[in-house]
């Protein structure tokens, strides 16, 4: 990790906990509109606030120079996004691919909280 790099591992701890909360306010949108009022609108606006924050990610991961798993990890958050996007748009034409949009927002999870104790763990050393 170069040394310009101190700055970046506590941003992409803090963006990488608050898009975990993301995940879960939009997780919480949607069990809202599905048991009850059946009204999507705000799970699918709060949707496109997500999309900043990976690409802040990736961005700061290759400025700052971090480890390739900083990258990666950035890079596979942006490409689930994207394909969030793409689940909810092609749902009605290919109805199998809505089964992939919440296994993709776990992945996301996941893939965020696994950035969050990677750059807490390098933040305390």
């Amino acid at each position: 990790m170069s040394s310009g790099a101190g700055w970046a591992v506590p941003a992409m701890k803090w963006m990488a906990r608050t898009f975990a909360l993301f995940i879960a306010a939009q997780v919480f949108l949607a069990g809202l509109a599905m048991f009850v009022d059946s009204d999507w609108t705000a799970h699918a606006n709060f949707a496109r606030f997500f999309i900043i924050i990976p690409i802040l990610m990736m961005l700061v991961s290759f400025i700052a120079r971090l480890p390739v798993s900083y990258r990666v990890k950035s890079i596979q958050l942006l490409v689930m996004v994207i394909l969030m996007f793409v689940t909810a748009d092609l749902s009605s034409v290919i109805g199998f691919l809505s089964a992939l949009h919440p296994v993709l927002s776990l992945a996301m999870f996941w893939i965020t909280l696994a950035i969050a104790r990677q750059a807490a763990a390098q933040t305390t050393k």
